[in-house]
């Protein structure tokens, strides 16, 4: 019997290929078992929420490069009359032949640079929770000191990113007034990227504003791309 974690997750793939983004072919059955995602987990000290570990172990899939309409405000909300644009995000790609390789280098490259000396220079406990699951001009990550998350309280979110060309972060506002490295904050957790990325929470309303400028629905088969744009 499936979890309530893998039944999201499932379900997120499926709207994904039925909103036209993705095919069934780009998707093959996952080869991470959960001793595997243990490993990684002892590797980093870090545990996984149990979403992002059945997101894990669903799929292989080489594209890393998906698109979904968004509040311009910046905000996660459904105000239906918001104005939308289209956003990218880069997700770790998980290949058959190691499918957690990028993951672990992902892993091993944002604790080099948050330590390194002559760049962010941070101690590690201060970045150990960070996870990064893909790109948005620079890190995106989940952070998993965030337990106790509300939409309506950005300050709570787990969904973070970093600038990859910025490296005074308290400058940057990515270090809060208590010295606690927060980022950018961007989404709830991360069910609400699956809801907005692969799910289309906007899809309609970003439709809705199109035909009210008189343009054409868009094309979700560009939604989903391979490689890096």
């Amino acid at each position: 019997m499936c979890s309530a974690e893998e039944q999201i997750v499932e379900r997120a793939f499926q709207r994904l290929i039925r909103r036209g983004a993705a095919s069934e072919s780009m998707l093959m059955p996952s080869t991470v078992t959960d001793g595997d995602l243990d490993r990684f987990e002892r590797r980093f000290g870090v545990r996984l929420p149990a979403l992002f570990r059945a997101y894990l172990k669903a799929y292989c899939y080489d594209f890393t490069t998906v698109c979904a309409p968004v509040p311009l405000d910046g905000a996660e909300h459904s105000e239906p009359e918001s104005e939308k644009g289209l956003c990218w995000i880069e997700l770790v790609s998980l290949p058959q032949k190691d499918p957690l390789g990028n993951l672990y280098a992902g892993m091993e490259s944002f604790r080099k640079i948050c330590t390194d000396r002559n760049l962010v220079n941070l101690r590690l406990e201060r970045v150990k929770n960070f996870v990064p699951i893909g790109e948005w001009d620079g890190p995106l990550c989940i952070d998993l000191n965030q337990t106790a998350v509300c939409a309506d309280d950005p300050s709570t979110w787990q969904i973070c990113r970093f600038d990859e060309t910025v490296f005074d972060w308290k400058a940057a506002g990515y270090i809060d007034g208590r010295g606690v490295v927060t980022g950018e904050r961007k989404f709830p957790d991360f069910r609400a990227l699956l809801d907005i990325y692969f799910c289309g929470k906007y899809d309609k309303a970003y439709e809705r504003q199109l035909r009210a400028c008189g343009g054409e629905k868009p094309d979700y088969s560009f939604y989903v791309q391979t490689g890096r744009r």
